[in-house]
């Protein structure tokens, strides 16, 4: 068992997906959304900063009038407390994400989640935007790279919906811990999991399908670099991206074909062709 930290943000005006996928970044590991205004966050004690907390409320102006409380947490597994309220989620009439002790159902992509306390179970509106997405995509023997892969969510679907081989890569050593054992839960061993950033990808491997869900300022650093491995005719899928910040993605984008764009509480995903 380790010692964790809750901190609790008030008066967040309903901005609380956009405070989970900020603090996300910095080792919170599980969120509780108390109301519109209220946020629960989650962060191991060793890992605790309140100069980071007051950095990310200096990051947006309507943050401006957040106030956050923190304090200890009672010594138990939270990680087993975590899993009690994961719930499964659907996604479409075909799509639906679960844990391995929940009942199975009838869509015809199931993915099996182990619910660490980590980004990317599919409840966040951004990993959800690229599921919706990757259902209009023909995955059929095709090689694909998930770029930032967190629990492998999305290397799973692209598996289940008869990718040849998929690349997943993720800097965190605790996600790509995460996502072997998914990968091995799904049975999955077209998946090939890497630790690591751009550096650590086969080369020159090109793929007919890449999948980004992570953050703008990530997209921006590896923007060249993942469109560089994209083959002609491709899809490249960004998500991550706040509304107020899809411009900026939207220019590096503009020799791409763009296929769609959705939004769903604030966060924007986009889906290219390489013309």
């Amino acid at each position: 068992m380790q010692d964790y930290k809750v901190v609790t943000f008030k008066e967040t005006q309903q901005q609380n997906d956009i405070l989970i996928a900020l603090l996300s970044q910095l080792n919170y590991n599980s969120f509780e959304e108390i109301d519109d205004n209220t946020l629960d966050a989650y962060i191991l004690k060793e890992d605790y900063s309140e100069n980071e907390v007051k950095e990310i409320l200096q990051q947006l102006e309507s943050f401006k009038d957040i106030q956050f409380l923190v304090k200890d947490l009672e010594n138990k597994n939270w990680n087993e407390e975590w899993e009690k309220s994961f719930k499964p989620i659907k996604i479409s009439d075909k799509c639906v994400v679960r844990a391995p002790f929940h009942d199975a159902t009838n869509a015809k992509f199931e993915l099996l989640i182990e619910p660490k306390m980590a980004f990317g179970t599919g409840h966040h509106a951004t990993t959800e935007m690229m599921l919706k997405l990757m259902l209009d995509i023909d995955f059929k023997e095709k090689n694909v790279l998930d770029f930032g892969a967190g629990t492998g969510i999305l290397s799973l679907l692209a598996s289940k919906m008869g990718a040849k081989n998929i690349v997943a890569n993720d800097i965190e050593e605790d996600a790509f811990e995460n996502m072997k054992e998914n990968f091995e839960l799904n049975n999955c061993k077209n998946i090939k999991p890497l630790c690591g950033d751009f550096k650590v990808l086969p080369t020159p491997k090109k793929y007919q399908v890449i999948l980004a869900n992570v953050t703008t300022n990530i997209i921006k650093q590896n923007f060249n670099n993942l469109v560089s491995l994209l083959l002609v005719g491709g899809d490249i899928l960004f998500s991550g991206i706040l509304k107020d910040q899809s411009e900026e993605i939207e220019k590096l984008a503009q020799n791409l074909k763009l296929i769609k764009k959705t939004e769903q509480n604030n966060w924007i995903a986009l889906h290219y062709k390489n013309k």
